[in-house]
């Protein structure tokens, strides 16, 4: 005779904290494959203990560097299943900040769930309005898709009363995704492209380049940079004076020199790498729609294989593999959903 429900469950309620303690010895001495097995031995006995959940997550990737970056890239199934726990944790427990975070840089990153992570991200300000990390992400995947309005829109509720201060880094961060906004807004204000319209006249200018590599912005400033610092330098010695006077008038010119020439090659590297920037933004739009869109013959090129190898990890292109495999052509119509942003209003004490 099998006993009372009520009775196993009591045992195995009784027997989830012995259970945690074994998990916690197996992860303190670096045994994953121990705290993996004892893990997933905690989720079948409770399938919402969220520690066991967040163990089977963590355990079930590759190991992380100190950068919180993975040593090696997770795979498409390992990504998919932490994307997919990642969910189920928050669901349980919305203020577990290591699981929104995993499961925002496996969904874009590894996925390319573009939507997805817009949505995930205002669920998780609709836990925590003030926090800035979630407006800041938003705002960085809609720069990425060509959404500059709405990025600016996000990067503006930064500065609303009531919001957590930014840190050091994020408002460097946020500089940068300002003066990208500037950069490539006025680039496209015209003529912003849309990939899933195969008669833009962006994809003739990824055709024209689909032989060729990305330039390297440090790599055109030293072209630039060496031959002028060069010249300068045998220039100087001709008409400039001795002494310190000579010296701190050259170190002057020289340096302005450099500064004319860094802000010259950031130009001359946005123009000719701008069919890199639609190539990056169309192969994202297949990965968060799940169709094709950019031409057999861009795709054979060299150019989308560099990009492909040097931009994407391997989740990520196992991924765009499936989708080009299944072949089914995005629409003219197609547009990304984006979710209902939410102004927030914070009382004064808050």
């Amino acid at each position: 005779m099998s006993p009372p429900i009520e009775l196993v469950a009591g045992l195995v309620e009784e027997g989830i904290p012995a259970m945690l303690d074994e998990l916690e010895e197996y992860l303190k001495g670096g045994n994953r494959a121990g705290a993996l097995l004892k893990a997933t031995e905690i989720v079948e006995a409770d399938p919402n203990c969220v520690e066991g959940l967040w163990a089977l997550l963590n355990c079930g990737l590759p190991d992380l560097r100190r950068d919180g970056t993975y040593r090696v890239d997770p795979t498409l199934p390992e990504a998919a299943k932490g994307w997919a726990l990642a969910k189920r944790i928050v669901t349980l427990d919305p203020t577990h900040q290591g699981a929104w975070i995993r499961g925002a840089i496996l969904s874009t990153q590894h996925l390319g769930l573009a939507e997805e992570a817009l949505e995930w991200w205002e669920n998780y300000r609709g836990h925590h309005p003030n926090h800035t990390t979630p407006i800041i992400e938003q705002a960085a995947l809609l720069i990425r898709m060509g959404h500059y309005a709405e990025a600016s829109q996000r990067m503006e509720a930064l500065l609303d009363r009531g919001m957590e201060e930014m840190s050091g880094n994020q408002s460097i961060r946020v500089e940068q995704m300002n003066r990208t906004i500037q950069r490539y807004y006025e680039m496209e204000k015209l003529d912003i492209f849309r990939p899933q319209d195969p008669k833009h006249s962006s994809w003739k200018d990824i055709d024209g380049m689909r032989n060729l590599k990305p330039s390297s912005e440090k790599f055109t400033f030293f072209m630039l940079a060496g031959p002028l610092v060069l010249w300068e330098a045998i220039a100087l010695q001709w008409f400039m004076p001795n002494g310190c006077f000579g010296m701190g008038i050259a170190f002057m010119l020289v340096y302005a020199s450099v500064l004319w020439v860094k802000k010259i090659s950031i130009s001359m590297t946005d123009k000719r790498n701008r069919p890199v920037l639609d190539l990056w933004r169309a192969i994202e739009v297949e990965a968060t729609s799940g169709k094709t869109c950019v031409p057999e013959k861009i795709r054979d090129s060299k150019l989308y294989r560099t990009v492909m190898t040097k931009d994407y990890p391997v989740a990520f292109r196992q991924r765009i593999e499936k989708i080009v495999e299944n072949d089914e052509k995005l629409s003219n119509r197609w547009e990304m959903k984006m979710p209902e942003w939410v102004e927030f209003e914070f009382d004064e004490e808050e």
